[in-house]
């Protein structure tokens, strides 16, 4: 199912493996944690994201490469470090505040931050 992209106006098969691929990346406690920290605060660079889930630099990666490839993340460079890479949630995936707080919504899910 990698490369199945957030359904904005997708075929209902295709917001199924949407569906499927959050999911799968809410399950891994790893990417949870990587995913909730990305909603939190602006782009980070990996090795900041590798302190929140106590990972070494490579394992961090594995997942970050992994989401990136599902379309759950985008890369930018860093205007500050040409070596860094910035890695942030897609735009399609919004962060909201709710009376009960901040929550990532997918449109058939939310996660509480």
């Amino acid at each position: 199912m990698s490369g199945a992209k957030h359904p904005s106006s997708q075929s209902p098969a295709n917001a199924s493996q949407w569906q499927d691929l959050v999911f799968r990346t809410l399950y891994n406690p790893k990417r949870r944690v990587l995913l909730c920290a990305l909603a939190r605060t602006a782009s980070q660079p990996a090795s900041k994201l590798r302190d929140c889930v106590g990972l070494s630099l490579d394992a961090t990666l594995k997942h970050l490469i992994a989401m990136r490839s599902e379309g759950l993340l985008v890369v930018k460079p860093d205007p500050t470090d040409a070596r860094r890479q910035l890695y942030s949630l897609v735009p399609a995936i919004p962060v909201v505040t709710t009376e009960s707080g901040q929550v990532i919504n997918f449109g058939f899910c939310m996660v509480r931050l």
